[in-house]
Parts: C-alpha cells; structure tokens; sequence
C-alpha cells in the first residue's frame, strides 16, 4: 500500500524507493479532518528557461521509473475538476476525484466512497508539483546549460551547485513549452549513475468529462468501509 510519505515524496520527486510501504496515508486521512481548499496555479519565478505553468486543461501519467521498476500515476485537470490514479495500470488502481464532493474510488471492485475529509495530499499532486525538484527548491544556486536539441525536444543540465555530487537532465517539448522528462544521475566516484527518471506519457490538453464522474453502475460505500477493503486487497 503506498504511503504518505511516498505521496508527498513523489510530488516533489525526490524519492529514494517507489515501493509502497504501508497504509498510513490512508489511516492519517480517517484521523485528519482537513477541508479542501481550491488550487491556485502560478508560475514559478526564476532564470528556469522555461514555462512552469499547468495549463487549466490536460490529463497525463506521471512515470517514475527507479531500479528498472516503473510507477504510473494517472493526472488529470479541467479548471477546479481533478483526477487522480495511483498504482495506474494495474490491479490495484485507486482513484481520487475532486470536484464539487471529493470521491475515492476502486475500479477493480466498482465500489466509490465521497471522501469527506479530503485527501488533500493526493490534491497537491499536480502539473506544478511534477516541476517542483529539488535544483527548483535550490534555484538560487542552480545552473542551466542549454545542451542540444533534437527534434521538438531540447536537453538541458542543470547543475544544484559547486561541490553537488548530481545533475539532473532536462527535456523540454519546444512545441509545448515545457518539460516532459527529467533524469536525476549520481556523478560521485567519477561515475555517472541514473538513480531515478520522472517522466510525462500520453499527455493530451483536453480532458474527457467522464473522468470527472463515478460511473453509475458502482455501488457507494462508507468511507469506513472503503478503506477496510483497500486495506484487505493491499494485504
């Protein structure tokens, strides 16, 4: 089962280990009770020499890849409407859908639950979050170096500072305006290593509106009752 930690690592992709560890994102939601506040999208400010903005409409997987294992996240935004899927692809798919109620769904069971305390977690995933590494948090120091371009993709290599063991590499859609891939390498000893990639797939700017509904023939549980069968799947 992935954890919080794992989520709020994710969103700011510098995870060490993408394998779920345990249930607690979900038992700290049954003990929070915070209420869901609107997402406001901005543009990051610095010499980062390209757009960082989310666009209002898109839907996209997230894919981070680490010691040769692949973890798909499913995202998708049409204006205040949000999707999420975590473990995408595979059997154990969890949905979380915002909109004017907050849901988590189990499509493999077709069981739905309105989330009334909010995964405001899952809610900070999102296109801004994808951009937000640590060489953004560290912008002060970090240096961009326009490598070549291939393509409609441009590679750049952003290096975090003087005496910085890594660089990280940066592939930017010039048709779009923004980054689609990111490699984060360890360069110690004289070697250069991939310790993890972060990368959009299948990205489309529109959205279908079903995404943002429960289908009808799923049958709603209790929130309790929900996350006693995530746990039991998960186990």
């Amino acid at each position: 089962m992935f954890s919080l930690d794992f989520i709020k690592n994710f969103v700011l992709l510098a995870l060490v280990s993408i394998f779920f560890s345990s249930c607690r994102y979900w038992q700290k939601a049954e003990t929070e009770t915070p209420g869901p506040t609107p997402f406001a999208v901005k543009e990051l400010k610095s010499e980062i020499p390209f757009s960082t903005s989310e666009p209002e409409i898109f839907q996209t997987e997230i894919v981070v890849t680490t010691n040769g294992q692949e973890r798909k996240t499913f995202v998708a935004r049409n204006g205040m409407n949000r999707r999420f899927d975590f473990n995408f692809g595979s059997k154990n798919r969890v949905s979380v859908v915002q909109t004017d109620k907050n849901y988590l769904i189990l499509p493999d069971k077709k069981i739905y639950a309105e989330n009334l305390n909010g995964e405001k977690d899952a809610a900070s995933e999102s296109w801004t979050d994808f951009l937000t590494t640590e060489w953004l948090n560290a912008k002060t120091e970090a240096g961009f170096e326009r490598l070549e371009t291939e393509g409609n993709l441009t590679k750049y290599l952003v290096r975090l500072g003087a005496g910085d063991l890594s660089e990280i590499l940066i592939y930017v859609d010039e048709a779009q305006g923004f980054p689609v891939r990111q490699e984060f390498y360890s360069t110690g000893g004289g070697q250069k290593i991939l310790t993890y990639s972060v990368e959009l797939k299948n990205l489309k700017l529109q959205t279908d509106d079903n995404l943002f509904a429960v289908p009808k023939d799923y049958r709603q549980v209790s929130e309790i009752e929900f996350r006693k069968i995530l746990r039991d799947i998960q186990e």
